[in-house]
């Protein structure tokens, strides 16, 4: 006898892979459970449903073709008018259960062969052979549901196992199959409609098997795809049609709107660069002969020219050293090695920093602070005293606006000098503010504000000593002098450096392209004849190609798909009424008993 272990494990298995995210949010929720024979039969039929009460009302309606209506949940009384049910729920969930003659919108029909005779799978327990059971699933009408049945195979008997649609498991030391469907889903989607099973059975009994199915699912699946498809999918499937049918005839790609507005652009601009290639690759395959008697003219010179080249560049840095020597760069205590191809830049560069202006104006302030900054420290005592009677006065402010005296602290001392405050006030206040000033809070706000005035004071000083001092104003100019003159040394010579190197360069190229002019010429040739022109061909014939095998398929079976997935939305429904007040699910668990 099958454990509860093993049935709990079952159930929350199939729950998770078929039904387990579809009802998380419902209101209602509806189970039906039936019992069926193997060939389909409805042996016993309830429909249990749980009406969710999360703003505990006293009174739940609903609609209903159940009999043999049965609380289960409580003691809650109902009333039934023809198809509406009113419950007196006093803020509570009520679960009730009914049956129904109706027939189940999906049910699983089991069907067994021994060794290629249909037999009943009663018998499957007095035989040994190949086994083929098969399960379908019976719908008086083309609804879709995803279905997921589970057998639990005996502990021997069985081998050779295999699952069409399907996957074993494995449970507590038992075989278990997992198959699934989707039996009423459009013909075009060629989704599977039932699950086959096939072993080497040696006596091996089948006790029953357990199915969950629902349309809900499917449903709320198709209604999320399409909350994140924020595009036509039928006009996207005709604008590429359109494309795929202009590729086919070799014709240039027309412009469409959709999301492949920027693919003809791109195929059009890649087939005439082709194009385009393959007319310049002959081209050059027609001029590379001439080519070859200039090209060996040019490279006869290119030894003088290089030789000529050097020596210009040799003369230009003899100048600039002479020149450096001579500037007084090193009688400033300022080293300046020789420059020489390979190290100008780097020197040069150096130098330039030395004398940029931001870093001389910050080295010159430096120094400047450096003198002004005990100057001002020198006077501490009276900044401190100044910054102190300016907190004295917000303290006593403060004070009076504590005593409830409506008057700032100038309008205080004035009429402390007139004599028309009281004596006693007066002392009061003061021992007030007196206290306030030595309070550590009062002392960190008068040190801290009397850091900040000296720093300002040494920013003030040293900017006005920088603005007017006629020695920092040359000094700045010399090194900017500096700079502009080392700058221009640099560029002059990055200049003829560029020329040079160019020159190599070009002769160089001049040398090799001389060297194979002949073979370019051969080279032109089968670069257009085995190269840009098949290039082109298999390009172009790999567009058309690829359209007329996807044409068909996007024509055919895509087209049919997203024709029947429209089809397939708004299609759920439950087994009883689906009152439009509640968000309804519905599950069906079916025992299929194989006696």
């Amino acid at each position: 006898m099958m454990s509860k272990r093993i049935i709990s494990g079952l159930i929350a298995l199939v729950m998770t892979v078929g039904c387990a995210t579809a009802f998380a949010e419902s209101a209602r929720h509806e189970r039906v459970y039936a019992v069926v024979g193997a060939d389909g039969t409805v042996r016993s039929l309830t429909d249990s449903i749980r009406l969710e009460n999360p703003e505990k009302l006293d009174v739940l309606t609903d609609s209903t073709l159940l009999t043999g209506i049965e609380n289960v949940s409580g003691d809650e009384s109902f009333t039934l008018d023809e198809q509406t049910l009113t419950w007196q729920a006093n803020g509570k969930d009520v679960t009730y259960q009914g049956t129904s003659d109706r027939p189940l919108p999906v049910t699983p029909v089991v069907t067994t062969t021994l060794n290629g005779e249909e037999v009943p799978a009663s018998r499957l327990k007095d035989e040994d052979g190949e086994i083929v059971l098969t399960v379908t699933y019976s719908q008086p009408d083309a609804m879709p549901h995803l279905a997921a049945s589970v057998i639990l195979l005996p502990e021997s008997g069985v081998s050779d196992l295999t699952v069409e649609n399907g996957t074993v498991l494995a449970l507590s030391g038992r075989q278990a199959v997992l198959g699934w469907a989707v039996p009423g889903a459009d013909a075009a989607l060629k989704l599977p409609a039932d699950f086959t099973v096939r072993y080497h059975g040696d006596h091996a009994e089948l006790g029953w098997m357990m199915t969950f199915a629902s349309a809900d699912p499917i449903q709320k699946a198709w209604t999320e795809l399409e909350s994140h498809i924020d595009f036509n999918p039928q006009a996207e499937l005709q604008d590429v049609i359109t494309l795929l049918t202009a590729l086919q005839h070799g014709e240039p790609l027309p412009e469409v709107t959709g999301e492949a507005k920027e693919i003809p652009g791109k195929i059009n601009s890649l087939n005439d660069g082709l194009r385009q290639l393959n007319s310049g690759a002959q081209a050059l395959a027609d001029g590379a002969a001439a080519l070859d008697t200039g090209l060996a003219a040019l490279s006869a010179n290119s030894e003088a020219l290089n030789s000529g080249a050097d020596a210009i560049f040799s003369a230009i840095l003899e100048t600039a050293n002479r020149q450096l020597a001579a500037s007084g760069l090193a009688e400033a205590g300022i080293e300046v090695p020789v420059l020489t191809a390979e190290n100008y830049t780097e020197t040069l560069t150096g130098l330039i920093a030395q004398f940029d202006a931001e870093a001389v104006t910050a080295a010159a302030r430096t120094q400047v602070e450096a003198v002004v900054r005990p100057q001002v420290e020198a006077n501490e005592a009276q900044i401190r005293g100044a910054v102190t009677e300016a907190v004295r006065a917000q303290v006593l402010s403060q004070v009076l606006a504590g005593a409830g005296m409506e008057m700032d602290a100038e309008t205080y001392l004035n009429a402390v000098k007139a004599g028309q405050l009281d004596e006693t006030v007066q002392q009061q206040i003061q021992t007030a503010v007196d206290a306030q000033l030595e309070t550590d809070a009062v002392r960190a706000l008068i040190d801290a504000q009397t850091a900040e005035q000296i720093e300002h004071l040494v920013s003030e000083n040293t900017d006005q000593v920088l603005a007017s001092d006629e020695t920092v104003a040359a000094r700045l100019a010399q090194a900017q002098a500096a700079h502009d003159s080392l700058q221009g040394l640099l560029d002059q010579l990055n200049e003829v450096s560029t020329f040079v190197t160019g020159l190599k360069t070009y002769t160089a190229g001049v040398d090799q392209a001389a060297a194979g002019a002949a073979d370019l010429s051969t080279g032109a040739a089968a670069l257009h004849d085995s190269g840009t022109d098949p290039l082109l061909t298999t390009i172009t014939g790999a567009e058309k190609s690829a359209a007329e095998k996807l044409l068909p398929l996007l024509t055919g079976d895509v087209s049919a798909a997203l024709d029947a997935l429209d089809r397939m939305a708004g299609q759920a429904a439950g087994y009883d009424l689906r009152d439009e007040a509640w968000e309804t699910t519905t599950l069906y668990v079916i025992r299929t008993d194989f006696d």
